[in-house]
């Protein structure tokens, strides 16, 4: 049969051939399992292995630029090494105000047209989404870098899958050969305090200290009340830290850019500008101490310079309908006039004694009560002569004012003109055995038996 065919017409053969490949080609459209396959499945070029991871991260992070010096930075190399290793990622640089000089980025420039300088100062014909970052943030994720770094396809090909693997923690990249220091963050509302302690494990933080890019999820971002508040990253973290947010540190490095900052003037100017932010920052929080990692304790409150940090108390005290205790810096100033008031009566050989609140406060806990609103102490009113301070009235010479009130027949000592911090002084006088309040009236006052006063004792304080 097969020497018939071959001895058979032309246009037989040519019937015949055709009908064999449309009989293969239907049975593979149909049937893919029995398509034909060469021997080696052709091989992907390492462009086009680039290309394509280049675009999966592109739709995946967005790259923002927060903490930099408008007078001198790398924000223009920084951002060139990201577009040229991603040229179609997002990159939005966040300022306060239109940075000056301005960066060397051309509107016209086709590689740049992912590029967002945006400004958050306010203007009368600015639009809501002019000023909110996230109008330019689409990604799933918002990659946070310093200034001055260089971008690496390896380390955030990492980065990735470590924020794949962990939805819900944030991951910081450290920059160069910089150490970062991993720390634990205590914020007590009720007590104006901020604490940052030392993580050695360094395994789930909730701050980073030192120069470092951090990745985070942008839904977890929009859970934020002021997520690029300044100054950044150290704003970010207080409000991570709150909501349990934790940050993991990776292994990989980013790379190191140009180096800024390097005289001393421009440092000093940085570190003048940095603690401006964070008085401001702290202001808004209402933190009056923050406690070092080294143990050190940094002030932020009323000084003696300054008015003291609640207003006039009518009734209940502002702080208390808060749910917060007397501002520590407030309580140390008590402490401290309380202290002068006891030296100088001591001094005058008056007999005084802590009074009710502030007796019980240094019974209980060797300092005065958390929600006071001043100190008191007691003496005899036999003693008042003694003290020329009760009679004149004024500054002393270390500042402290003395007052005598128009109602009554007790005294008050300020922490200075300015700082209305006070302590009480109220005389008693002795009949019968029993001490009684002398010429004034305060509801929480009571007579009490003259023998608890012989002898007096000392209670050790803070």
């Amino acid at each position: 049969m097969f020497y018939r065919f071959l001895r058979g017409r032309l246009k037989f053969k040519l019937f015949v051939f055709l009908s064999v490949i449309l009989i293969v080609s239907v049975t593979g459209y149909f049937f893919p399992q029995f398509r034909i396959y060469p021997i080696a499945p052709p091989t992907v070029s390492q462009n086009a292995l680039h290309t394509r991871t280049s675009r999966h991260l592109s739709k995946l992070f967005t790259v923002v630029f927060r903490q930099f010096e408008d007078f001198e930075n790398d924000v223009a190399d920084s951002v060139q090494s990201f577009v040229s290793a991603f040229p179609n990622m997002p990159v939005v640089v966040v300022s306060d105000s239109q940075p000056y000089p301005p960066f060397p980025f051309s509107a016209t420039n086709e590689t740049l047209r992912n590029v967002k300088v945006i400004s958050l100062e306010l203007k009368l014909d600015s639009s809501p989404r002019d000023l909110n970052p996230f109008s330019y943030i689409l990604t799933e994720f918002v990659l946070f870098v310093p200034d001055s770094v260089r971008a690496s396809r390896r380390v955030l090909q990492q980065v990735a899958a470590a924020a794949t693997a962990f939805p819900n923690h944030a991951i910081a990249i450290p920059i160069a050969n910089v150490h970062v220091v991993c720390l634990q963050v205590q914020w007590n509302y009720a007590e104006w305090t901020l604490q940052y302690t030392k993580d050695a494990s360094g395994k789930l933080c909730d701050a980073i200290h030192g120069q470092h890019a951090l990745l985070i999820r942008t839904s977890l971002l929009h859970s934020m009340p002021q997520p690029f508040i300044l100054p950044f990253p150290e704003s970010l973290y207080l409000q991570t830290a709150v909501k349990n947010i934790k940050i993991q540190i990776m292994d990989g490095k980013l790379g190191g850019g140009r180096s800024v900052l390097k005289s001393p003037g421009a440092r000093q100017r940085v570190s003048r500008r940095m603690r401006d932010y964070r008085v401001a920052l702290y202001k808004q929080l209402g933190v009056k101490a923050v406690i070092r990692e080294d143990g050190r304790v940094q002030w932020f409150g009323c000084k003696k310079e300054t008015q003291r940090c609640y207003p006039s108390v009518q009734g209940t005290p502002s702080y208390i309908l808060s749910g917060r205790n007397t501002p520590p810096c407030c309580r140390r100033n008590m402490r401290r006039t309380a202290g002068h008031v006891l030296r100088a009566l001591l001094q005058a050989g008056v007999r005084c004694w802590l009074e009710t609140t502030s007796l019980l406060g240094a019974v209980v806990q060797s300092d005065l009560l958390p929600w006071v609103e001043y100190a008191e102490i007691g003496i005899h009113a036999d003693d008042v002569s003694r003290v020329p301070w009760f009679q004149r009235g004024g500054a002393d010479a270390d500042g402290f004012v003395w007052e005598r009130a128009t109602k009554g027949h007790y005294y008050r000592v300020a922490f200075s003109a300015t700082n209305r911090v006070y302590v009480l002084i109220l005389p008693f006088t002795a009949r019968n055995g029993t001490m009684w309040p002398a010429d004034w009236v305060l509801a929480h006052q009571k007579e009490f038996p003259e023998r608890h006063l012989h002898p007096l004792a000392q209670v050790s304080c803070k």
